[in-house]
């Protein structure tokens, strides 16, 4: 077996925050050479997640906002956040199917992993997304996990 052979295992820590009622985002890039696929995220929730529209979620994209590598929504629907008891929550641990992209859908995009490689020497931003619609709310830190190959 040689080093190319196991993928590199890297952790971004975003730091506790009321990004519910919010939108952050933090903009990273990979080890040189390298391209990624986002295998899990965690959420520790301190705050209940609000939004009567949408949940706040955490999006992997080539954008702010955008979701095309994965994402994460923080309810158990559309309108129904996470409460601060059920925490720590993680992605990999919802009812997910696929191998990959992993998904569950019980509502639109609740889960989504592995959806696509994050380009080799690309900036990539992980954006912690403020509920919609009543008085959106939340607090969290957040980790997403990436392997790089």
């Amino acid at each position: 077996m040689t080093s190319y052979d196991v993928p590199q295992r890297e952790t971004l820590i975003q730091p506790s925050s009321a990004f519910g009622a919010a939108t952050e985002t933090f903009t990273h890039i990979g080890p040189k050479g390298k391209r990624g696929l986002v295998r899990d995220i965690e959420v520790d929730i301190t705050a209940d997640m609000v939004g009567t529209t949408t949940v706040p979620e955490i999006d992997v994209g080539t954008a702010s906002g955008d979701g095309s590598y994965a994402r994460y929504r923080l309810g158990s629907a559309a309108g129904t956040g996470y409460a601060a008891s059920v925490t720590p929550k993680r992605a990999s641990q919802e009812a997910i199917t696929g191998n990959p992209p992993r998904a569950l859908s019980d509502f639109a995009g609740h889960v989504q992993l592995e959806r696509t490689f994050i380009p080799a020497d690309t900036a990539f931003v992980v954006t912690r997304k403020a509920g919609t619609g009543g008085t959106p709310a939340g607090t969290a830190k957040s980790r997403v996990i990436i392997e790089w190959f």
